[in-house]
């Protein structure tokens, strides 16, 4: 008779073998009263049986990713060096708007919501030239570099919803100026801009970390459709998406049409143009990013919709990196061309009397 740690002992070698190959059990069932050197040299046959078909799954996985990762790979470093040039145009430019906006300009109402919009389209650009150059120099050579890149994830999102938060709150404040111009004039309270842009910063923070938490979280590590985790998540952000997008274009439209209605062009002129042009810009360069990334979180299973995501985040930095060039070239005087101060150019560009 065998003792009772002998019995347990068969019982697991048999139970792992079973769940290996079930159609053997019976046979093996029969052994347990052989001996303990007989299962000893299943149950080591056993194990080494599993750890070679574990080792085969997880090869063949790899097989089958390969050539998709190495596509997107390549796809990543063609984007990285082509978008260098612009990244630094724009680090420049919104640098420098900041630095005009701080320093030579009185502030206004509409120049608080260009100093803040300066400030998300340069936390983008920061984050993408970062991602590019740690993902071409150091990629998996530091430990430390996966909280490093959930950190950049976190500021790109945050500063991409802030320019979309930010681009709406100016259209629907210049529309407001169009249909209610004496109530705009007189009874708009003194610090509107600086309490709206604090509440919209305070907003896209909640947007940027439900976001990033649940859907991107289980799109990128997983693969997963986020509404089968996070249903409440993916239908705010389609909620927030579709009702921000709309107003954003209506209203934008509306100071279109009145630029057009104008009989005689008038200081505002350029302001108008200012608003309608960087909306148009985000709407055709940064916007079907968002899109992409609501279908990626929806439908995962598609098979270029990374590749779709990569190209829209390097569109998104396209804007980040025109809307100061958006400005000067609205604002400078074509008389003039280079003679005048920037500090002049850019305060033309966002000068409203109406």
């Amino acid at each position: 008779m065998h003792t009772h740690s002998e019995f347990m002992y068969s019982i697991c070698a048999v139970s792992c073998y079973y769940k290996l190959e079930s159609c053997v059990f019976p046979a093996l069932f029969i052994i347990i009263f052989t001996g303990r050197e007989e299962l000893q040299y299943t149950y080591t046959e056993t194990s080494s049986r599993m750890s070679c078909y574990t080792l085969n799954a997880s090869r063949t996985i790899e097989n089958q990713g390969q050539n998709g990762t190495d596509r997107d790979e390549y796809i990543a470093t063609i984007l990285n060096y082509v978008s260098f040039p612009f990244v630094i145009l724009g680090l420049l430019g919104n640098g420098a708007i900041f630095q005009i906006l701080c320093c030579r300009i009185k502030k206004t109402k509409y120049t608080v919501y260009v100093l803040n919009l300066a400030i998300a389209d340069f936390t983008v650009l920061f984050c993408y030239i970062t991602f590019s150059v740690l993902s071409l120099i150091i990629w998996r050579r530091f430990a430390f570099e996966e909280f490093l890149y959930v950190v950049l994830d976190l500021l790109w999102f945050f500063g991409y919803n802030s320019s979309f938060f930010l681009l709406t709150a100016i259209s629907v404040e210049r529309c407001l100026g169009i249909f209610c111009p004496l109530w705009y004039r007189f009874n708009r309270p003194e610090h509107l801009s600086a309490i709206l842009c604090t509440l919209l910063w305070v907003v896209s923070c909640l947007v940027t970390v439900v976001e990033y938490f649940t859907c991107w979280s289980v799109f990128y590590f997983s693969n997963e459709c986020c509404y089968r985790k996070y249903s409440a998540a993916s239908i705010f952000l389609v909620t927030i998406s579709l009702i921000f997008t709309p107003i954003m274009i209506l209203c934008s439209l509306i100071v279109f049409i009145k630029v057009q209605r104008s009989s005689q062009p008038s200081s505002s002129a350029r302001f108008y143009i200012t608003i309608v042009v960087t909306v148009l810009i985000f709407l055709i360069f940064a916007l079907p990013g968002r899109f992409a990334c609501l279908i990626g979180y929806w439908h995962p299973e598609l098979k270029l919709i990374w590749n779709v995501i990569q190209v829209s985040f390097f569109f998104n930095m396209i804007n980040s990196t025109l809307n100061p060039f958006v400005y000067f070239f609205v604002g400078r005087q074509k008389r003039l061309r280079f003679q005048e101060p920037l500090s002049l150019v850019f305060q033309r560009s966002w000068k409203d009397m109406a």
